[in-house]
């Protein structure tokens, strides 16, 4: 197996939008890319979480914007993309985190409306 180098520096002042940053995979992937240097938009529909995980940011010396959004709704996901072209000027990456459990059900057991309601 070829291992692929790590470019120094990759990620040092690229702009990533992580929805479901509140708190899980998203929360550990915003501190995973401020820990390489990048501008972190931590959206979530809990605003206290995305408060708290963008504290977070901002103390490894990285820069962060908390947004309060509800991805199923497009004019706040369209507000959201505004205030980050806004405050970075570009958005180099994107890393959707963001999904609820709508019903406990082992992964073969998921039916085609429970799959419907946890994709859009």
């Amino acid at each position: 197996m070829k291992v692929m180098s790590k470019t120094p520096n990759y990620f040092t002042e690229k702009t990533i939008i992580i929805t479901g940053a509140a708190s899980g995979i998203g929360r550990a992937t915003a501190l995973i890319f401020a820990r390489e240097g990048a501008n972190v938009v931590c959206a979530d529909v809990n605003e206290k979480g995305a408060d708290e995980t963008a504290a977070e940011v901002n103390r490894t010396g990285s820069r962060a914007l908390a947004i309060k959004v509800d991805v199923t709704k497009r004019t706040e996901v369209d507000g959201m993309a505004e205030r980050a072209f806004a405050a970075f000027g570009r958005v180099q990456f994107l890393f959707n985190s963001a999904g609820a459990a709508i019903r406990r059900a082992k992964f073969l057991e998921v039916d085609d409306t429970l799959m419907e309601k946890t994709s859009r």
